[in-house]
């Protein structure tokens, strides 16, 4: 039940920033905080990351929707085969990120996107995140290195 929360947690958590931002923020906003390493920058993707199939909305809510059930259903597998926890909260955190995400996706037509890093490279402080997409990727780490550890 546990890793259930946590996806509930990371989904609700991102949606919340979301809704804060939408509300709070103008779009294309440039706001530096936590000594200017952070950039709040309100912006809505109409594609999956870094634009990709924004001219396929249909394909790509499909992909999303698809992909989710995948997600879904291999957390449930991991909780029935008694997995590492590690690969439970790689999953956990996937499932929740890419749910605060598909649901954008599917209410709006859109992703909200809300913060860059700037850590000196340029091109990374291009990329705008949100939440769930660091979910999503931390979450892929740690299951991958949970079934490697396995192994």
């Amino acid at each position: 039940m546990l890793w259930i929360f946590i996806a509930v947690g990371a989904c609700l958590t991102d949606l919340c920033v979301k809704h804060y931002i939408d509300e709070h923020k103008k779009e294309n906003c440039h706001e530096p905080v936590m000594g200017g390493h952070i950039i709040i920058t309100r912006y809505h993707n109409p594609g999956a990351m870094l634009g990709w199939m924004k001219d396929k909305p249909r394909m790509l809510l499909g992909i999303t929707v698809f992909a989710l059930g995948v997600l879904a259903a291999g957390l449930m597998g991991a909780l029935r085969k008694k997995s590492s926890p590690l690969i439970k909260l790689g999953l956990a955190l996937l499932l929740g990120g890419a749910a605060s995400n598909a649901y954008d996706r599917i209410m709006h037509q859109q992703v909200t996107d809300y913060f860059r890093i700037s850590i000196g490279s340029k091109k990374l402080e291009r990329i705008i995140f949100n939440l769930g997409d660091v979910a999503i990727f931390v979450g892929g780490l740690l299951a991958v290195l949970g079934d490697l550890k396995n192994d």
